[in-house]
């Protein structure tokens, strides 16, 4: 596994802070920690700013910034009381703190702003200014040839190669690089390299290197030509124009008096170049996106089996759910709109029997993408519902669309890179088909990160892994570079922090795979984008919420108790999903459409697009349509004239799954229906549908909608009237 990883710096100052002297001003520092299994470490302090409710502070926190991991930061800033002890945080006074991860920082920019808290009250702002310290990283592409060198072989001319070796600490020389030998000259010229400052010479321009050109034989012995010393700086100072050495046989030195050299190297073109790193890449606007496609074969075992790979255990999360979460809340900081396709392979569709091998789990194939970590779980389950686990286990046509994706173009002014996550618990039934897309896949800015779960036999996957050998297609073709990473899920499940050690086993090499990509297509880091100035913002107790955009624009999500609905932003912010000013609900169309999903008596089939417009998805005449609810719902969606509504809610239906004794419906639709399922006991139908009905999923009265729309929009999703919002959490609690 790589350790790519990247130094940052951050400096920290603080506005408007909370006075808690009482004849003159507080007196900050700012402490930071880091959060360690479950306990919060500190990293340090800043100096202490006299009197000041402004502070910027001249101390600095020095990080290691490690893509695939999650690092949970807090800053308290303390009111320094006791300037004796001054780094006892016991004896001084909080004015405020604020937690965030160090992706968010990075993610951010240049600048993260937020709020701090103390006890649920305001205390100010503090801002986060992130850079990375260089440690003089570039690359070295050095043309080397050779003039006039001795004759080794008896019967014909020498066959001369090269090998670098750089001096260490003790004096002993290292090797660093080799090249192949070229056959059967004494003027060889050997193909253009590259070779990493920190390998070459330890980044040290002065460092001591040394050349040794030999004669290879073929029963693996070699005849030394000559050697001779230099350095990096000895061979550029002359701007990269011809220089050379000569090659000196120290045996041959000793017994030949008139001996002058065994040969010369000449240094061709001698270029360095700085190394651009993953997070320059980041901080430049680039875009990391992910897609997620989920196994759905019946090899997974019933959902309704407790000993299914996909059953919902009300007391801990399948492994489905464990690889989602380690994996997906690693990446989520990185896409500045939160929107993820998601997909599944290898289900049957219950009402016409088709078997599909990539279907959108939200069911909308115009637009797969659902919100946020939550809009993943939830589509999941959605998903799991309305089909039969069936088979094969086909890879390739859930990596054709993840191709579709990757091929829309990136360039130096737009930078994306996609990953793609795959959890599945079986062999793959098309391996040479999915070697092939991989293989083409290879010349795409995409990564696929492949997490198996259960006790299945995984080899085939470890071919797809090309760590050792390189994937080849039907066609001779050899992959351009390695871009998948397989790992299972049960080499991680004892582990303390499994959660932690699967995301950083499975994303370690994305920064890498990216780095590649973007060299070969000769795309560099853009400057950090210009950022409007923003005003500190808060979220939940004590942590701010993620940024929001511009005018209209819906913020990220918030969390702890009492906070406003989800997705809601601050005053006067549209809700989620919107765009600019005056663009419809997501997903609705245009002006008249009917709420998503239907619920109540005569509402329109869903989703439609403007008045006339036939429902989605719509088939051939026979087709079964989508779920319909209550007595005169129209069918959810419809096709052709005379479908049958898919699944139906008139009297006997036979019940959807449930959870367990006690659980409330899920979803319900005409009386006599059954229930379908739900978490715990107690809890409330889901979704909704008729007048009256309990809102989707609720805990008690009070609570919030999420989310909500504009004026004048429908709601989404409600059904008939006096239905409640969608959908809500425990009493009292604001919509999450």
């Amino acid at each position: 596994m790589s350790d790519v990883y990247s130094k940052v710096e951050l400096s920290i100052e603080c506005t408007n802070l909370k006075d808690l002297d009482t004849f003159s001003k507080s007196d900050p520092a700012v402490f930071l920690f880091q959060k360690k299994g479950r306990e919060w470490i500190k990293l340090g302090r800043t100096e202490l700013i006299e009197n000041n409710l402004n502070p910027k502070f001249a101390t600095t926190f020095t990080l290691k910034y490690h893509f695939e991991e999650i690092q949970d930061l807090k800053f308290i800033v303390y009111d320094i009381d006791d300037k004796k002890h001054i780094d006892n945080p016991k004896n001084q006074d909080i004015i405020g703190e604020m937690t965030c991860t160090l992706a968010d920082i990075v993610a951010a920019g240049q600048r993260y702003e937020r709020k701090l808290r103390h006890k649920g009250e305001p205390r100010g702002g503090i801002r986060i200014t992130v850079e990375e310290v260089q440690d003089s990283k570039f690359d070295v592409t050095l043309q080397l040839s050779a003039s006039k060198l001795d004759k080794k072989d008896f019967f014909g001319k020498s066959d001369p190669f090269f090998v670098i070796s750089k001096v260490q600490e003790g004096g002993e020389f290292t090797v660093v690089y080799r090249s192949n030998p070229i056959m059967k000259t004494l003027n060889p010229k050997w193909p253009r390299f590259t070779i990493g400052s920190q390998k070459l010479c330890s980044g040290d321009w002065d460092r001591t290197l040394k050349i040794t050109v030999s004669d290879w034989n073929s029963d693996g012995s070699e005849d030394l030509i000559g050697e001779a010393l230099f350095s990096l700086k000895d061979i550029t100072k002359r701007g990269g124009s011809v220089s050379q050495v000569e090659l000196i046989n120290p045996e041959l030195k000793k017994k030949k008096s008139k001996y002058t050299n065994s040969g010369v190297i000449h240094f061709g073109s001698v270029c360095t170049t700085p190394v651009h790193s993953f997070m320059d890449y980041i901080k430049g606007g680039c875009q990391v996106s992910l897609m997620v496609a989920i196994d759905f074969t019946a090899s997974n075992g019933k959902p309704t089996n407790p000993t299914s790979l996909h059953y919902n255990d009300p007391q801990r999360d399948n492994e489905y759910v464990t690889a989602i979460k380690s994996v997906a809340s690693v990446l989520v900081p990185y896409d500045t709109d939160q929107m993820f396709p998601v997909f599944g392979f290898g289900a049957k569709f219950r009402q016409n029997g088709e078997v599909s091998h990539c279907f959108p789990l939200n069911f909308n194939p115009q637009n797969p993408e659902v919100y946020g970590l939550e809009g993943i779980l939830g589509s999941y389950w959605y998903a799991l519902s309305m089909v039969d686990l069936h088979g094969p286990t086909n890879f390739s046509s859930f990596l054709d669309t993840a191709k579709k994706y990757a091929s829309t173009g990136v360039t130096q002014e737009r930078q994306q890179y996609y990953i793609l996550l795959v959890i599945t618990d079986g062999e793959i039934t098309d391996m040479q088909n999915t070697i092939d897309r991989i293989v083409a896949a290879s010349t795409l800015p995409l990564s696929i990160v492949i997490v198996g779960v259960g006790g299945a036999n995984f080899s085939k996957m470890e071919i797809l892994d090309a760590d050792d050998n390189p994937l080849v297609d039907k066609y001779n073709k050899k992959m351009e570079r390695d871009i998948v990473q397989f790992v299972p899920l049960r080499e991680y499940q004892s582990r303390a922090g499994a959660n932690f050690s699967l995301a950083k086993e499975t994303l370690a090499e994305i920064p890498g795979q990216l780095l590649s990509f973007m060299r070969s297509k000769g795309i560099k880091p853009n400057p950090p984008p210009l950022r409007a100035q923003q005003s500190f913002r808060e979220g939940g107790p004590g942590q701010a919420p993620y940024p929001s955009g511009g005018p209209g624009q819906a913020p990220y999500p918030t969390g702890g108790p009492g906070q406003a609905p989800y997705p809601t932003g601050g005053p006067g912010q549209a809700p989620y999903p919107t765009g600019g000013p005056g663009q419809a609900p997501y997903p609705s169309g245009g002006p008249g459409q009917a709420p998503y999903p239907t619920g109540g008596p005569g509402q329109a089939p869903y989703p439609t697009g403007g008045p006339g417009q036939a429902p989605y998805p719509t088939g051939g005449p026979g087709q079964a349509p989508y779920p319909t609810g209550g007595p005169g719902q129209a069918p959810y969606p419809t096709g052709g004239p005379g479908q049958a509504p898919y699944p139906t809610g008139g009297p006997g239906q036979a019940p959807y799954p449930t959870g367990g004794p006690g659980q409330a419906p899920y979803p319900t639709g005409g009386p006599g229906q059954a229930p379908y399922p739900t978490g715990g006991p107690g809890q409330a139908p889901y979704p909704t549908g008729g007048p009256g009905q309990a809102p989707y999923p609720t805990g008690g009265p009070g609570k919030a909608p999420y989310p909500t729309v504009g004026p004048g929009q429908a709601p989404y999703p409600t059904g008939g009237p006096g239905q409640a919002p969608y959908p809500t959490g425990g009493p009292g609690q604001a919509s999450n």
